[in-house]
C-alpha cells in the first residue's frame, strides 16, 4: 500500500537516479560503483549473470546483468520513472491489472503490491527462459496470475525471436534494432500460442482497471484485439510509443490515433509530473498513458 513514508522512499530513489555521478559518491552510493563494473565485466566477457536485488517497496526480486532493465533495478530499486510513477497513481486496492510484456516482472511486483490482496494483476510473457525467472519472481503471489502467452490480435501460434540474456527485453515477434549491436543480432527462434485481450477477458471473467502493453513492436496488433474491452470496461491503458522503422510495425502515432478514436486522452510523465500530452508525428522511447474522456 502507497503510504505517505513509501512515496518518500520513490521520490529519493528517482531523486538519486537523477542525480550527478560527483554526488552518487559523495553519499556513499558505492553500490553504484560495483553495479557499473560488474556490468562492464560482463559486457567485455559477453556474459551474464543473474542476482537478487531490492525494489524500493523492499521486495526482493532476481534480475540478469547486463541487461538494460535490470540495470537499472538493480541500482535504483525500480525502472521506467514514467511508467512506474503512473501505476503509483493510478493502481489502487482491489484493482486488476494486466501487465502485457511483463519480462521479469518488475511492474508485476509493483502492481501487486499497490493492488494487494482484493486486487489481481495478470501477467503475460512468452520468452521460455524469461518466463522462469518471472516464475521465480512473482509466481508465488496469490493475486498474481502469470501466462507464458503472447497477447496479439488473436489466437493462433506465433513465431518469436529470443536474443538471449543480455537482450532479453527486445524479444518479439518482429526484428529488433538492438543497442550496441554491429551487424545483424543473432537470435534463436521459438514458438508460443498467442491470445487477444477480449478473450482473455471473457475467458477469466475480469473487470481489467488498468493495462500495461509494452509488446516490443506488437503494441498495435494488441490494441486491435482489445476493442471490446475498452469500450466495455473503460480501464487506464499505458502503451510503448517509439519509432524504430522496424518492416511490419506500424508507426506510433497510429497507437496514439486508435485510442483517440475510442474515447481516451493521452498523458506523459514529464519532470516527475503526469500531464496531458500531445500527439506526435514521430516518436521517441516511451510510455503514454491513456485515460477514458468520459
Amino acid at each position: 500500500m502507497l503510504t505517505a513514508d513509501w512515496e518518500d522512499r520513490f521520490r529519493s530513489s528517482f531523486a538519486l537516479y537523477h542525480a550527478s555521478r560527483m554526488s552518487k559518491l559523495r553519499h556513499g552510493h558505492i553500490k553504484l560503483v560495483y553495479s557499473k563494473l560488474l556490468e562492464l565485466s560482463l559486457r567485455s566477457l559477453g556474459r551474464s549473470l543473474s542476482r537478487k536485488v531490492q525494489l524500493v517497496w523492499g521486495e526482493e526480486m532476481t534480475v540478469v546483468y547486463p541487461e538494460i532493465a535490470s540495470l537499472g533495478i538493480a541500482r535504483y530499486g525500480f525502472f521506467g520513472e514514467g511508467l512506474t510513477r503512473m501505476l503509483l497513481s493510478k493502481l489502487k486496492p482491489g484493482m486488476t491489472f494486466l501487465d502485457i510484456g511483463a519480462q521479469l516482472g518488475y511492474f508485476t511486483l509493483l502492481a501487486a503490491w499497490l493492488v494487494g490482496e482484493s486486487g489481481h494483476v495478470h501477467s503475460f510473457e512468452p520468452t521460455p527462459s524469461t518466463f522462469e525467472l518471472l516464475q521465480l519472481n512473482a509466481g508465488l503471489k496469490n493475486n498474481v496470475h502469470l501466462n507464458q502467452l503472447a497477447v496479439t490480435s488473436e489466437s493462433a501460434i506465433a513465431t518469436l525471436n529470443d536474443y538471449g540474456a543480455r537482450y532479453g527485453s527486445f524479444n518479439s515477434i518482429y526484428a529488433a534494432k538492438l543497442p550496441n549491436q554491429s551487424g545483424p543480432p543473432k537470435y534463436t527462434s521459438f514458438q508460443v500460442p498467442t491470445i487477444s485481450v477480449d478473450e482473455y477477458v471473457d475467458r477469466e471473467g475480469l473487470v481489467p482497471s488498468f493495462v500495461k502493453i509494452d509488446a516490443e513492436n506488437a503494441d498495435f496488433e494488441i490494441l486491435t484485439g482489445m476493442r471490446k474491452t475498452l469500450n466495455g470496461y473503460r480501464p487506464f491503458v499505458c502503451v510503448e510509443v517509439g519509432d524504430m522503422d522496424i518492416y511490419g510495425v506500424r508507426p506510433s502515432k497510429d497507437i496514439v490515433s486508435f485510442l483517440l478514436d475510442h474515447g481516451y486522452q493521452p498523458y506523459e510523465h514529464r519532470e516527475g509530473d503526469i500531464v496531458q500530452h500531445q500527439p506526435q508525428e514521430r516518436y521517441e522511447h516511451g510510455d503514454v498513458l491513456f485515460l477514458p474522456a468520459s
